[in-house]
């Protein structure tokens, strides 16, 4: 794609660059696209402004989801929770056929410590402790 619109010199045929996305006339066709630096993210979008006009010019962003052992990863990070703590933690959430287990389907499962039994969402939703009677 790039070599046909003339964005590359580098002939695909020619060094065996063979993909099957071009090859299978049923495959997603190629997208084309660039990652910028963060710190130099306003001036490309400037140049590109002034270039080829506001109007030409929109902006896109790409929402992604994180699994309930990286949530409570990222959360324990930002909390200054120990990493050992987390991933004791995050290691008993279930993998099923390769995708980590909802965290509320998870809470259902997990055994909060030894001899307390597990979490229980209508405690949390009552504003029962743990520690409660």
């Amino acid at each position: 794609m790039s070599y046909a619109l003339g964005i590359t010199d580098v002939d695909p045929i020619a060094f065996g660059l063979l993909f099957e996305r071009f090859l299978n006339p049923t495959a997603q066709h190629a997208d084309i696209d660039v990652d910028f630096s963060d710190d130099r993210r306003e001036d490309v979008i400037r140049y590109v402004k002034d270039k080829y006009g506001e109007d030409s010019v929109s902006q896109i962003i790409t929402f992604g989801t994180l699994s309930t052992r990286a949530v409570l990863k990222d959360v324990g990070r930002v909390l200054g929770i120990p990493l050992s703590t987390i991933e004791s933690i995050t290691k008993q959430i279930p993998v099923v056929l390769g995708k980590v287990t909802p965290l509320a389907e998870a809470l259902d499962t997990i055994p909060i410590s030894a001899g307390q039994g597990k979490y229980r969402r209508e405690d949390a939703a009552a504003g029962r402790d743990l520690h409660d009677p």
